[in-house]
């Protein structure tokens, strides 16, 4: 006999929603799994019967597909490395040829053309800028001359320099010595009113009992001659001019080229 529920068991009233729709999925759940085991055999019971592959008829002709796998808009990042983008339709090569060569205002000129050459040639550049700036050194140091040297009145005029250019050459080089030897006897006049001076300050400390008196030693037959001015002593050693004293006080003899020292 079948053993009698207990009362506190069985529910009290009708099942709720909640109740029905656990049963339901339960039920659901149960049939899925017996299904799908039911599929798995009818499967394999038919690779077993077929275990050939399939296999594809081969198509008539070729057929493109309708898009490609991966939509790519034209865009700046996609674009090809090194080229511009370019948002119309792409320029042929010749449309390339004939903008290269096509002059556009305010743009640097084409390539090929006597102004690009003009423009990025490096020597034609050099000599631009060595010119400029010898001619400012130039003109500088022709100003600063005849500004300051006693002697400018003598330089030849520029209008000479056609007509008798070594004449002209010479009489500037004339005077450029002049110039340089007179600043030399002005320094060594400078140099011997200093030694005159210290000189004097010496003999008035000696007299004055602030120094000892120093034997002087004086040789009547020897001139002084300033070693330290080279023009002052090829100037005392003789007016032959056979022999000159260079700034670092050897004698080497006159060099001359075509009369010009």
């Amino acid at each position: 006999m079948p053993t009698p529920i207990p009362g506190f068991l069985l529910p009290r009233g009708p099942p709720s929603a909640l109740t029905l729709r656990a049963l339901q999925r339960q039920s659901a759940r149960r049939s899925f799994t017996s299904t799908s085991a039911a599929l798995k055999k009818a499967s394999k019971s038919n690779t077993n019967a077929n275990s050939k592959p399939r296999v594809l008829a081969k198509p008539d002709r070729f057929r493109p597909p309708s898009h490609p796998q991966r939509l790519t808009t034209p865009s700046p990042k996609n674009a090809p490395p090194g080229q511009p983008f370019e948002y119309g339709p792409r320029t042929t090569e010749k449309e390339r040829v004939q903008q290269s060569k096509t002059q556009y205002p305010g743009m640097f000129p084409p390539e090929g053309t006597v102004m690009f050459k003009f423009l990025t040639s490096k020597w034609i550049h050099i000599w631009i800028a060595m010119s400029v700036l010898i001619s400012c050194a130039g003109f500088t140091f022709t100003t600063n001359f005849k500004a300051t040297s006693p002697f400018a009145h003598l330089l030849p005029s520029w209008s000479s320099l056609l007509t008798s250019p070594v004449g002209t050459i010479s009489q500037v080089f004339s005077v450029w010595r002049m110039h340089v030897e007179h600043n030399s006897m002005r320094v060594r006049e400078q140099r011997h009113r200093r030694v005159e001076d210290a000189e004097k300050r010496k003999q008035y400390r000696v007299a004055h009992g602030l120094e000892e008196a120093e034997p002087e030693k004086k040789n009547e037959d020897s001139k002084e001659v300033d070693l330290q001015s080279p023009v002052a002593a090829a100037a005392v050693e003789g007016a032959e001019g056979k022999e000159f004293v260079d700034w670092e006080g050897n004698k080497r003899p006159v060099k001359k080229w075509l009369g010009i020292w």
